[in-house]
């Protein structure tokens, strides 16, 4: 098995050879996830400074939902990784979304767990998406819990798609990288309990701050759960723009009991 593997993966190298994204170069002997963006590169990203209300997008303390804001929103807040601007990050969603490569999701998720622990002092978001992890010991991470928690009040929950955009992609890009982020903090996640029932037009298609809040409206339900009563939920999705389909998300899991929700996403355009 281990021959047929090496063969089909030396077949692929030599008729698709994967090139990093940011300096495109090869490199061998790396498995496929880690060749798409390169270490060296990986560390050139900028991670974003600046993390703005999810609903007047003024800035605000890590991104929390400002205080005269909060009946507007269902958010407690978004923390964003870094900047779509970036050519690395943006062709490497366009990647992950339109050319299928789900191995990009890798790195991509490298790139979320690096802006969440480099900044200076912990805020609202840290105290949940941290709440099992304790401290990394050199490469051995200790976490608070030795299992992935299945009583923890912090969940992980991808923006769902519809079945129709499933079958076309094969996968949910958020929930490959919740995947990853889940491992690294310890987090469980849940891709069964937000549904996109309503089949909408692309958000990036829409202009207008207006429009995007219709169009989104009423796409997503919540399967009947008691499990949801009184957790705290992140949202993870690869891009954001007016944070609409997050704070829709928010609004039904808001009315199922959750207690805190935030949005997580890899840039914001």
């Amino acid at each position: 098995m281990k021959n047929v593997i090496y063969l089909k993966n030396f077949v692929l190298d030599v008729l698709f050879p994967i090139k990093c994204l940011g300096c495109g170069k090869e490199f061998e002997g790396l498995e496929a996830k880690e060749r798409w963006i390169c270490k060296q590169c990986l560390e050139k990203i900028v991670m974003r400074k600046r993390q703005v209300c999810p609903f007047c997008e003024k800035d605000s303390d890590n991104g929390k939902t400002h205080h005269e804001c909060q009946k507007k929103t269902f958010l407690s807040g978004v923390w964003v990784a870094s900047e779509y601007s970036d050519d690395v990050i943006s062709e490497a969603i366009h990647k992950l979304k339109f050319n299928f490569i789900k191995d990009i999701s890798f790195p991509i998720s490298k790139v979320v767990t690096k802006s969440i622990l480099q900044v200076d002092e912990f805020s609202d978001f840290h105290d949940l998406i941290l709440s099992e992890f304790s401290q990394d010991s050199g490469e051995e991470k200790i976490y608070k819990d030795d299992r992935k928690n299945e009583i923890s009040e912090t969940i992980l929950i991808p923006v769902p798609l519809h079945k129709k955009r499933y079958n076309w992609r094969g996968f949910n890009q958020a929930f490959l990288l919740s995947e990853y982020i889940s491992d690294e903090f310890h987090l469980r996640v849940n891709e069964n309990l937000l549904i996109r029932q309503k089949n909408t037009k692309p958000q990036t298609k829409i202009k207008s701050m207006e429009k995007r809040r219709e169009n989104i409206k009423g796409a997503f339900s919540v399967v009947e759960n008691d499990f949801l009563k009184n957790k705290n939920v992140i949202i993870v999705d690869d891009v954001c723009t007016t944070s609409a389909t997050l704070n829709e998300c928010a609004k039904k899991l808001k009315s199922s009991g959750v207690k805190d929700v935030w949005g997580l996403v890899v840039a914001r355009r």
